[in-house]
């Protein structure tokens, strides 16, 4: 056994007063007449062993009582199995699980709050040498050191929710990695205690990645909302990539409802550029819904927009803010090869919505790509190799390629261009089932070009065409098809916007371009061509916003609206700038809500929204949390649970200086013993 306390076992040698008191205790005589001695000497043989043994069983008594008291002042504990605390300081590692899911409500207030107080609770009885490790998500510097209590009391007041999400063994290990290098580096630490509040969500809580620990005592908390429920909007997105002044959009939201009850009624409200829009929807239980608004846009310019559903449980997730740009303009530079078609312009030249510019194969040039939507190699045999990097930076920074080749493809060199873009290789001419036998009608890239589907489309023919040799890393989606099964006209899947025309649109190769389908195509790869930023940003992850307009000086990039005013990390990568969300001042400073995005003037506009992933309600449960915990070798678990409010729930951390309470006990009944003894032992 050792003590937290050893001076106090100095104050044994007191035990030394009861001692005298007893030994030298005088006693006052009174004179009794007896008519004879005989008497007196016979009862004075009676009581004297009697005598004797009471006064040693008190002074026994008392000397145990105060031993006892003595020994609870100085705190005796049992060192935990192989942890040599012997001079260390215990530490209360307490971890406040702040993220948004924890504003649900519990019995006595949100449940962070509920957390708090019992945080509170377990600080103040803490011994004054403890040391607290006091965190919640943010897990920054300031959070990563040993405080007092009365600091540790301080800190929890000011613990607010968080847009930011950690697992719960990336909180434990990092908790674990300080307090070990504590103890190598600066103070050696004893006994360490891990308690940690949390709602213990599934899509959040994570226990596989904890590393082993035998000597460590760990106190998960779980605490219970009143309902396990919540509505939220989890996803938004147009039918179409393309936004034009005149159009029609189809704005699709789905809406989630986590709840064991199905839901009717449920309002949803859209605002999109001053146009307001409700609708009821019917959700049934742990299911989704869609829906689709339709509006015409009627101007072009930067254009925002909220949709919300009304929750009374959690309203975090209740709001879903949205932006996006509808150009006045598409700027299209065609290049034109030795096999080259007039036609390619005199399309785009029929729409005034196309700015269009036309130069040949020798005088392309990087320099040429500045301001340009769409690349449009029209009839080349070769592409040589500095056109080939310039053509993917432009590809990296956003910018679509349009792929026809001339009627002499020098394969070789096509090839190594279409693998730098992630597309299939060129092969060998073909001319057998050139016949155009199959459209892609529900591509995204058809999407309002026909007014229904049709299976006896009459298909124009082509003579000939390049065989499309599928490589490892190529994806892509195929649009138009040959009757050999073959594809005619493809585009890529992800990041790099990409177009390749399997034949030529020389005469030689058939007279495609006479065809209506021929302007239709084109048109449209004009028009996927726009610039399209993503619509939102999810705040708290990795985010990335390009800016495609060049910015005008070296000022720099706010996001502001009407609460906030914040500069933004700026990036660049090949010919893009891109505005940086992933920092955790971001993360801090920034809320849901859509910014204007201001150089020397506005620039764009940004719509942030919370991440999703803590909108399921769906937790652990107390035998998993467990099970779940003592699988990682985890040996000393103890769980609680709050599940009707802080302040009828105690929850006991298991301190091995504990004993003094004991020691307070027995001192106690000694001291209880002698009086019973001084009063029934006559």
């Amino acid at each position: 056994m050792q003590f937290v306390y050893p001076e106090f076992l100095w104050t044994l040698f007191a035990l030394a007063i009861p001692i005298i008191i007893h030994l030298f205790n005088f006693r006052k005589y009174k004179t009794l007449y007896f008519s004879s001695l005989k008497f007196i000497k016979h009862v004075d043989q009676q009581t004297r062993s009697t005598q004797k043994l009471k006064h040693l069983l008190i002074l026994f008594i008392r000397l145990l009582a105060l031993a006892c008291l003595i020994i609870a002042f100085a705190q005796p504990f049992i060192p935990v199995e192989s942890t040599n605390s012997s001079a260390g300081k215990p530490v209360l590692a307490i971890y406040l699980d702040n993220s948004f899911s924890m504003t649900a409500k519990g019995t006595e207030g949100e449940l962070l709050s509920e957390a708090r107080e019992m945080a509170r609770k377990m600080i103040e009885k803490a011994s004054l040498d403890t040391r607290i490790l006091l965190n919640t998500n943010q897990m920054s510097g300031i959070e990563q050191r040993l405080i007092t209590k009365i600091e540790a009391l301080d800190l929890l007041d000011k613990i607010e929710p968080t847009a930011l999400i950690r697992k719960l063994d990336d909180v434990l290990n990092w908790q674990r990695n300080f307090i070990d290098k504590e103890s190598q580096t600066t103070q050696k630490i004893g006994t360490r205690q891990y308690v940690f509040f949390s709602d213990f969500q599934k899509s959040t809580s994570r226990f596989s990645e904890l590393n082993e620990d035998l000597n460590s005592f760990y106190y998960p908390v779980l605490l219970s909302p009143q309902e396990k429920s919540n509505i939220y909007i989890d996803s938004v997105w147009f039918s179409s990539p393309i936004q034009k002044v005149g159009q029609n959009n189809e704005l699709n939201i789905r809406v989630v409802n986590s709840g064991k009850e199905a839901l009717t009624n449920v309002e949803l409200h859209m605002n999109v550029d001053g146009i307001q829009r409700d609708v009821f929807l019917d959700i049934p239980a742990n299911n989704k819904t869609a829906t689709v608004f339709n509006y015409t846009e009627k101007s072009d310019g930067f254009k925002s927009g909220k949709l919300s559903v009304n929750d009374k449980q959690l309203f975090w997730d209740d709001d879903y803010f949205f932006s996006y740009f509808v150009d006045k303009e598409t700027t299209v530079l065609i290049v034109n090869g030795e096999d080259a078609t007039t036609a390619v312009s005199q399309v785009y030249n029929l729409e005034a919505y196309y700015k269009v510019s036309t130069i040949d194969e020798n005088a392309f040039t990087l320099d040429r790509l500045n301001q340009v939507d769409l690349v449009f190699i029209n009839g080349l045999n070769e592409i040589p190799s500095g056109m080939a990097q310039n053509l993917k930076l432009f590809a990296q920074s956003g910018g679509t390629i349009a792929l026809f080749p001339g009627t002499r493809c020098k394969t070789a060199s096509w090839n190594s261009l279409l693998k730098d873009l992630q597309m299939p290789f060129l092969g060998k001419e073909i001319s057998s089932g050139t016949k155009i036998d199959k459209l892609t009608y529900d591509d995204p890239f058809f999407y309002g070009m026909f007014e229904k589907k049709k299976d006896n489309l009459n298909l124009p023919s082509l003579t000939k065409g390049y065989q499309i040799i599928p490589q490892g890393k190529s994806s892509f989606y195929e649009l138009i098809r040959f009757q050999n099964g073959m594809p005619l006209f493809l585009r890529s899947e992800g990041a790099i916007n990409t177009f390749l025309f399997a034949s030529s649109l020389d005469l030689s190769f058939g007279t495609f371009t006479s065809d209506a389908l021929f302007p239709s195509i084109v048109l449209r790869i004009g028009e996927m061509s726009q610039r399209k930023a993503p619509i939102s940003l999810v705040l708290g992850k990795e985010s990335f916003y390009p800016l495609y307009k060049k910015q005008s000086g070296e000022t720099p990039i706010h996001l502001k609206n009407k609460k906030i005013d914040f500069i933004p990390q700026v990036q660049k990568q090949g010919l893009i700038n891109y505005i940086s969300l992933s920092g955790q001042e971001a993360i801090e400073m920034l809320t849901a809500g859509t910014y204007d995005i201001i150089d020397e003037k506005k620039e764009g506009i940004l719509s942030l929204n919370f991440d999703r992933t803590e909108s399921s309600t769906e937790c652990f449960e107390k035998s998993e949390i467990i099970s779940s915990l003592e699988n990682e070798s985890l040996k000393h678990v103890s769980f609680n649970e709050i599940s009707e409010g802080q302040s009828i729930t105690k929850i006991d951390i298991e301190k091995p200086f504990e004993y003094w309470k004991l020691f307070v006990l027995l001192a106690l009944l000694f001291f209880l013993s002698e009086m019973l003894v001084l009063k029934f032992w006559k």
